[in-house]
């Protein structure tokens, strides 16, 4: 082959390559941009909290099983890895970290992800609060349910709070709150193993403690010929 002909290729190559480059490029700046619906990012984060007041605490207490579970005092965290951290219990406040409850696949985790957006919580223009949600108090009868959420770089919060007034029965209750959170709740207590019907923990076994062997016994009860 003679040096005139390869060069004669090299260029023709190279008039073919700056002819489809424009066209390649334009057509991937076309493309739609790919779905993030359920993907979750490396920094994904769900942090859900039920707060409940001092009066609807007690009533709850008195009857647990007759309280749907997204209606009890809880926290829940759920962090990019699939490590669920939970607890429940009237003390848990927006700052505390429960201890960890299961480790989830990522199945499930872009599963849940995927709930959230077919909910339509997991856009951040529909964060609806933007204060500092450890100075959220509820009143006596009141309930705030919480859900702040962190994905690609953005976080927001969804916050709904209202009262169940004490002549009030459960099933009343659960009609005065908003679908959407009711199911993002129970999708997230659901996963800690949390339900309607309450753990029989009616029972306190005494706490005992173990300081090993007793150094006087011998001397309580001295042997036969001990003196």
């Amino acid at each position: 082959m003679s040096l005139s002909g390869s060069r004669s290729r090299s260029t023709l190559r190279l008039r073919l390559l700056a002819t489809c480059l424009p066209l390649l490029v334009a057509a991937a700046c076309s493309s739609p941009p790919a779905s993030t619906e359920g993907a979750v990012p490396a920094d994904a984060v769900i942090d859900a909290t039920v707060l409940v007041g001092d009066d609807l605490g007690r009533r709850i207490r008195r009857d647990p099983g007759a309280w749907p579970v997204q209606f009890r005092p809880a926290r829940a965290i759920i962090l990019p890895d699939g490590v669920l951290r939970a607890d429940v219990g009237a003390d848990l406040r927006v700052d505390d970290r429960p201890g960890v409850a299961r480790h989830l696949y990522r199945a499930q985790l872009e599963e849940l992800w995927r709930g959230l957006d077919e909910l339509g919580f997991g856009d951040p223009v529909v964060g609806d609060y933007d204060g500092n949600l450890g100075r959220l108090v509820p009143a006596d009868d009141e309930i705030i349910q919480i859900l702040a959420l962190q994905r690609g770089g953005r976080d927001w919060a969804i916050v709904r709070r209202f009262e169940i007034p004490p002549d009030t029965t459960p099933a009343a209750a659960a009609a005065m709150e908003d679908a959407r959170m009711r199911s993002a709740l129970r999708r997230l207590a659901a996963l800690a193993w949390a339900f309607d019907d309450p753990p029989n923990d009616s029972i306190d076994f005494p706490e005992r403690y173990d300081f090993g062997p007793d150094p006087w016994a011998r001397y309580r009860n001295p042997a036969k010929g001990d003196t």
